[in-house]
């Protein structure tokens, strides 16, 4: 008997503790003034949280159940104490997907002229509403623009200095001078028709967005003032640039423009799109979720599980857009800070105006799993923030990236990066598939140069709260990031320069890349390389990756120390091999085991005679020549550098095919290669999910397209 009632005591027990979770519900249809039941839900994230962070027990968990729908958001989901009880925000239908849309639909579109539709969006009178993107039927629209393809040339600058800064003046003016010929779509017009003409001057590895402070139409020439030009990415004679948000661009199907004085919106369809029924979403909301807990309290334990994400807005700022490399500041979609063990799983997030996804300070152990990135505005995922801060703990570490797709990226913000690690360490970033966007595709640290320097810079806020450059003696947090298992493929698409499929800054100790598969880097002028070791990164070890069809090369270093780059593929670049710039006189790293497969270009190029590296038990092999090493024949090259390696096939059964496995390991013995399976690399789970991470056969297509523009033999 007592047996008997102790069972029973426990299994109440059990079950009282199951039935301390609660259930919320939100349906497209429901109402916050509702009770979030089944029977009355409610509509909001934000209603279905309030005065519910708080449980009787941690094992108390809180789930909100999304019904299918799409849901207009008034204003980002936020969550802003630290919460004492879990937290799960799922689909209540798996398959079917709830859209959480920071936009409003557009409707009520008729015909105006032979080619346009316009539409009347009258918040845009009433509260000054002002967007930079539009989504039709699931694509990102062009905001107007000249030239529709490619971009024009500047003709000549000039620019007058005020205020100092750190690095550039804080405050200054530029004449810009374009050539007339050019103008076509501005001569004679009126100031008021060209009061939103914006401008995107392209540099090496970034752009600057700016409105004019005056205009000349008809002599084509601007004024701008603001922040100097940088010093090392200033806007000169031969920069690039394109003019976009002016009516008279509007040329072109698939691109628009708003009125910001009458409250019109054109666009001009497609050949498929009838307006309608078209599915219309201007952007009113920057961000969707913002998690901000404190020292005093994290925020920890948050779930997503099956929930879309969609329609963010970037507006280029009043004073214009900064040219940060991997546009490091621009706010994302999703926003975490002081944040612990969040969880997003089956998520997607898509077409919005900056990044995607930001585990921003002091976040850690954070996942975001098997999940869809696509149509952003600027990157997809970053880790950290990108300047320095004197309180350590709010360094973030220890998140996990995993079988994620990363697409269709940079269509705002050009130098967006697929995921970028900036001050944090012991990340993982593994099997996800990166594709399809026009700067890096990891990047890993954020100073340039060695640690401790008084040369090394990065940056940091400033008093006023701007982002600045600073140069400080300090320690670079970046370490033991692994970066592993990804796919990396078709980026650059010539738009800039200076990039690498993964690319590393600073001293990065027990950082490791490995088991990559990586393809297709086509930059615009110099750079594109598969591995990129940049600006001081020492400690790193690149080993088993495959890289070919890279436009300058498998592996750059610029300069750095006893990085280990051993038993790699670098296959086919089109300039280059391998690249080694800045020769000193610590060793800079070691470069064993590695096969070389060429058919065009040189083999090593750069300091390889004169810098200190450990190379050796390297094969070599040119299809259609021999390999070359500078002023050396290879049989002087091995005497002088590398006296176990050899000049012979690799014996892969069909590389000009993508086919690296081995026909025969007979030579890659003499070298101890250690063959790796590259077929690991990328996304896995069902065929469904591997399916959905392939380019469709359009994008290839272009992409091969643009490479024959840009490759020269």
């Amino acid at each position: 008997m007592k047996k008997t009632i102790t069972t029973l005591c426990l299994c109440l027990s059990i079950h009282t503790g199951m039935q301390a979770d609660e259930t919320v519900y939100l349906s497209p249809a429901g109402n916050d003034l509702g009770k979030g039941t089944a029977e009355s839900p409610y509509y909001s994230l934000n209603k279905a949280i309030e005065n519910r962070l708080t449980g009787k027990a941690a094992d108390d968990t809180l789930f909100i159940r999304v019904m299918e729908g799409t849901y207009h958001m008034k204003a980002p989901f936020r969550i802003e104490q630290a919460n004492s009880r879990p937290v799960v925000i799922l689909a209540d239908n798996p398959q079917a997907k709830p859209v959480f849309s920071g936009g409003i639909t557009v409707g009520g579109w008729e015909k105006y002229g032979d080619k346009l539709y316009r539409a009347y969006i009258p918040e845009v009178v009433q509260y000054g509403t002002n967007f930079e993107q539009l989504y039709v039927n699931g694509t990102r629209a062009v905001l107007a623009r000249t030239p529709n393809d490619g971009w024009y040339y500047v003709d000549g600058t000039s620019e007058t200095q005020f205020t100092p800064g750190v690095r550039y003046a804080d405050y200054a003016v530029q004449r810009i001078n374009f050539r007339p010929e050019d103008w076509k779509t501005i001569k004679g017009k009126q100031t008021d028709e060209l009061s939103h003409l914006k401008f995107r001057f392209y540099h090496k590895w970034d752009i600057t967005l700016q409105k004019a402070t005056y205009v000349e139409p008809d002599s084509a020439f601007i004024y701008m003032q603001g922040k100097g030009m940088r010093p090392w990415n200033p806007i000169r004679k031969g920069s690039r640039y394109v003019m976009y948000d002016y009516m008279a661009a509007l040329d072109m199907p698939g691109e628009w423009f708003l009125d910001r004085k009458e409250g019109y919106l054109y666009y001009m369809p497609r050949p498929e799109e009838q307006m309608e029924t078209a599915e219309c979403f201007i952007p009113l909301l920057s961000q969707l979720v913002t998690v901000k807990g404190s020292k005093q309290g994290v925020v920890k334990g948050v779930s997503f599980r099956n929930i879309v994400f969609s329609h963010t807005l970037h507006n280029m700022p009043e004073q214009g857009e900064d040219p940060f490399q991997a546009a490091a500041p621009v706010e994302a979609a999703l926003s975490f800070d002081y944040a612990e063990n969040i969880s997003l799983y089956n998520c997607e997030v898509s077409h919005t105006g900056g990044y995607g996804i930001w585990f921003r300070q002091a976040c850690h152990h954070n996942r975001i799993e098997h999940c869809l990135l696509s149509d952003l505005g600027a990157g997809g995922i970053k880790i950290g923030e990108p300047y320095f801060r004197d309180d350590p703990t709010m360094i973030s570490s220890h998140n996990t990236v995993d079988n994620n797709i990363i697409v269709h990226a940079g269509r705002e913000l050009p130098c967006g990066v697929g995921v970028a690690i900036f001050h944090s360490s012991d990340n993982r970033v593994t099997h996800n598939e990166i594709a399809d966007l026009y700067y890096s595709g990891i990047s890993v640290g954020w100073v340039w140069g060695y640690n401790q320097s008084p040369l090394l810079w990065t940056m940091h806020v400033n008093l006023r709260g701007e982002v600045e450059y600073l140069q400080k003696e300090l320690t670079n947090p970046a370490v033991r990031n692994l970066i592993a298992y990804n796919h990396i493929h078709h980026i650059g698409w010539g738009e800039l320069s200076d990039m690498g499929a993964v690319y590393t800054l600073g001293e990065s100790e027990g950082t490791v890349i490995t088991h990559n598969v990586i393809h297709d880097v086509l930059t615009y002028d110099y750079g594109g390389w598969g591995l990129y070791t940049d600006e001081g990164s020492t400690g790193v070890t690149m080993t088993n990756n495959l890289v070919y069809r890279c436009k300058s090369g498998g592996f750059h270093q610029h300069y750095g120390k006893e990085n280990r780059i051993e038993n790699n593929i670098f296959a086919f670049g089109h300039y280059f091999q391998a690249q080694y710039t800045r020769p000193e006189e610590h060793l800079s790293f070691h470069f064993r085991h590695n096969i070389i497969l060429q058919e065009r270009g040189a083999t090593l190029s750069g300091a390889w005679e004169k810098g200190r590296t450990d190379m050796d038990y390297n094969l070599y092999w040119h299809l259609n020549g021999s390999p070359t090493f500078g002023k050396q024949s290879f049989k002087e090259w091995k005497k002088s550098k590398e006296p176990h390696s050899i000049c012979a096939d690799p014996l892969f059964k069909d590389p000009q095919n993508d086919d690296y496995s081995f026909a025969s390991k007979r030579n890659i013995r003499k070298i101890k290669f250690r063959p790796f399976d590259s077929s690991a690399a990328g996304v896995y789970g069902e065929a469904s999910w591997k399916k959905q991470a392939q380019l469709s056969p359009e994008v290839l297509e272009a992409f091969e397209q643009r490479a024959k523009t840009i490759l020269k033999d």
